[in-house]
């Protein structure tokens, strides 16, 4: 009981049991933020306004359609070189 004793004269409440670090540093990732797209979406929310995180948004949807149609694009002229040969 001495750390008791100690803890009352020093007017700070003592801390029993023992302490696990298996949960140390995951805070936010074991809850929410589950990936980097995640972490990166949170900071972005933060980091950015309403508007711009809607055209940063627009943006990257536009990029991604753009690449689906090159690879289509890429798919159709690859057949017809196969069937003109």
């Amino acid at each position: 009981m001495q750390s008791a004793t100690r803890a009352q004269s020093t007017g700070r409440p003592s801390v029993t049991g023992s302490l696990s670090t298996g949960n140390i540093g995951t805070g936010l990732l074991s809850g929410s933020l589950r990936s980097v797209g995640d972490a990166l979406r949170m900071a972005e929310s933060v980091l950015l306004g309403g508007g711009q995180q809607t055209a940063r948004r627009n943006a990257w949807d536009a990029v991604c359609e753009n690449r689906r149609h090159a690879q289509d694009r890429e798919d159709v002229h690859r057949v017809l070189v196969r069937s003109a040969r």
